[in-house]
C-alpha cells in the first residue's frame, strides 16, 4: 500500500470511527433518604398511671405530664412526616430524571 493510499484511507477510517461513537449519558446516583434509627425507634411516652385513691393534685400533675408528653410525641411525628414528604419529593424528581434519560436513549438516531 502506497503512502497516498494510506492518506486517503485515514480520513475514511476516522469518519467511520466517529460514526460508531455514541454519547452515553450517565445515570444519576441512587437516591438515599436516611432517617436515623433513633428517630424511628423512639416511642411515645405511656400515659401516667394513677393509683386508686389518687388526689386531685396528683390527677392534675399526671394530666399536665401526659399533655407535655403528647406534645413531644406529636412534634416527633410531624418531623418524621416532613422528612418522608421531602424524601418522596426527591424520589419523584429522581425518577423523572431517569425517565427522561430513558426516553432520550430510546429516541431514534
Amino acid at each position: 500500500m502506497t503512502r497516498t493510499h494510506r492518506l486517503f484511507l485515514l480520513p475514511a477510517l476516522l469518519a467511520l470511527l466517529t460514526g460508531c461513537g455514541t454519547t452515553v449519558k450517565l445515570l444519576p446516583e441512587s437516591l438515599d433518604c436516611p432517617v436515623l434509627p433513633e428517630r424511628l425507634d423512639t416511642a411515645c411516652a405511656a400515659p401516667q398511671v394513677l393509683a386508686d385513691g389518687a388526689s386531685f393534685e396528683q390527677l392534675i400533675r399526671a394530666s399536665i405530664q401526659d399533655r407535655q408528653a403528647l406534645q413531644v410525641c406529636e412534634k416527633r411525628r410531624a418531623d418524621l412526616a416532613a422528612s418522608v414528604r421531602i424524601c418522596n419529593k426527591a424520589v419523584a424528581e429522581h425518577l423523572t430524571k431517569l425517565r427522561e434519560l430513558n426516553q432520550a436513549s430510546q429516541a431514534p438516531r
